[in-house]
């Protein structure tokens, strides 16, 4: 019976060694279990966290029958979360092409406002140079103003001495009638010509400022407009006159400046040759 038992005894020794072993063996895949199951907690967590799903179990992780409900919902919200970065992808895209655009507009309108500027520098110029124009145009006008004032003082001079001459003319009319009526008085007019030739006379006024004479010949003695008479004083040649005007008894005379040796003076005598 002993013997019996021995091998009995070897079998059971046998079987407790195996069983732990096995035991040693599942012990060591438990762990492993548990390990990896907390890694996927960990993982899944993780992977929620990076989308923002809030609504994540930990705790249901460890039970195998909420795994799945749970890994689903988490996909669902990885599926939003997909759709809604494809969709920000493509707004983002939209958005790159709509910057690319406005970037263009922007150097069009950087172009365009160089162009402006360098318009807006050249008008300047030109209104700088406009106003020069402008400041010099007022200065001539100016300048013809102050002109036209003093012109206008020569004219108010020359009419004033135009009013004073006209005077003296009218004087001189007035003293030609005179002496017409007196020479009308002391010598009365002869019937026929005289020959010009050795004709002489005398100078009866002398008017400097208007360069004539008054002769005391006129139509009577045969002048004409246009004869020319030495004027002589004391037997020296004093100049020459020329004939403008002939009345019947006298005749206006230019003196002709080329020929005055010294100034004409009344009573010098008057000859032609």
């Amino acid at each position: 019976m002993g013997k019996a038992l021995k091998p009995l005894v070897i079998v059971l020794l046998l079987l407790s060694i195996a069983s732990l072993v096995l035991g040693i063996l599942l012990f060591s895949k438990r762990e492993i279990l548990k390990e990896r199951t907390r890694l996927h907690e960990t993982g899944l967590a993780d992977i929620a966290a990076k989308f923002h799903y809030d609504q994540l179990n930990v705790a249901a992780l460890k039970d195998v029958t909420q795994l799945k409900p749970q890994l689903d919902l988490m996909a669902v919200a990885a599926g939003n979360q997909y759709d809604d970065l494809q969709n920000t992808k493509a707004d983002l895209a939209a958005t790159k092409t709509k910057l690319a655009e406005t970037e263009q507009m922007l150097a069009d309108t950087r172009a365009e406002l160089e162009v402006a500027k360098n318009q807006i520098v050249q008008l300047n110029a030109t209104i700088e140079q406009k106003d020069a124009e402008i400041a010099q145009a007022n200065g001539k006008i100016d300048q013809l103003e102050q002109d036209k004032i003093g012109l206008q003082t020569q004219i108010d001079e020359i009419n004033l001495q135009m009013a004073k001459k006209e005077d003296q003319i009218a004087d001189l009319k007035s003293q030609i009638t005179t002496l017409e009526n007196y020479i009308a008085k002391i010598e009365p007019p002869t019937a026929g010509g005289k020959k010009l030739i050795g004709l002489t006379g005398h100078i009866m006024v002398v008017n400097p400022d208007w360069n004539f004479v008054v002769l005391d010949l006129g139509q009577e003695e045969g002048i004409v407009p246009n004869t020319e008479l030495h004027v002589h004083r004391d037997d020296k040649l004093v100049g020459k006159v020329k004939v403008s005007t002939v009345e019947q008894n006298l005749a206006i005379a230019e003196i002709v400046k080329d020929w005055e040796q010294v100034p004409v003076k009344e009573g010098d005598d008057v000859l032609i040759f």
